[in-house]
């Protein structure tokens, strides 16, 4: 048992030095994008001049020739084909670990069009638990305290409090409406919901057995899944 234990811990540690590395290298590789759409940019105008000045040809057959162009770009195009055909072998591969990952995912971001959905959620989510714990995300420096109390909220903490299951939504649209540049963080039991100001995104954190119902709930008022 300790052997597996060592084989699967160091193949753990390798996979995540692998997944952190290639992140990087894929973000810098998508650099890439501007460059593509520079050049589609140039070779556009380029061939809309010429279309307007066909005798512009020996132009451009000179400027080509004497900066050796023709050479280089058939390296880019072998290197972009080689890229493509690695892309393409891998696929199958970046396919399956995703849905290995997917088995183990305990958490989910959530596009709402509409801020207005998201007491409706909390509602659905919450209102079955005695109380929950709400504190703002970010705090701006005005009191929070009496616009909490109207929804049965008491103090359990610096800038922590309890509030009764039922009145979580309530909360939640206080926040929403008052304090919309605070965000709020809510908690109950086995549960975590995190409102970000600004970008109608609220990130659920639950069981992993409990995901696909929280999915489910977000279906059924309209809210996008987001895939991170």
């Amino acid at each position: 048992m300790e052997a597996e234990l060592g084989r699967l811990r160091d193949a753990l540690r390798r996979f995540q030095t692998s997944v952190y590395y290639l992140d990087t290298q894929l973000r810098e590789f998508f650099e890439m994008k501007s460059h593509l759409e520079a050049l589609e940019s140039a070779y556009r105008d380029l061939q809309d001049a010429l279309a307007e000045t066909p005798d512009l040809e020996r132009v451009v057959e000179a400027f080509i020739r004497e900066n050796d162009i023709l050479p280089v770009y058939k390296e880019l195009r072998a290197r972009y084909e080689s890229v493509l055909a690695l892309l393409r072998k891998y696929e199958p591969l970046v396919d399956e670990i995703d849905a290995k990952l997917e088995r183990y995912r305990s958490y989910r971001y959530y596009l709402f069009k509409d801020d207005e959905l998201v007491p409706r959620f909390v509602d659905l989510l919450l209102s079955d638990r005695d109380s929950v714990i709400i504190r703002p995300l970010i705090f701006g420096g005005h009191s929070i305290d009496d616009a909490l109390k109207t929804v049965g909220a008491e103090p359990v903490g610096k800038l922590s409090y309890r509030v009764p299951g039922d009145r979580a939504a309530d909360a939640a649209d206080v926040f929403l409406r008052q304090f919309g540049d605070y965000g709020f963080v809510i908690e109950a039991d086995d549960v975590k919901l995190t409102w970000k100001p600004d970008v109608n995104v609220l990130r659920v954190d639950v069981p992993r057995d409990k995901i696909h119902e929280v999915d489910e709930i977000a279906q059924r008022i309209g809210a996008t899944i987001l895939a991170a």
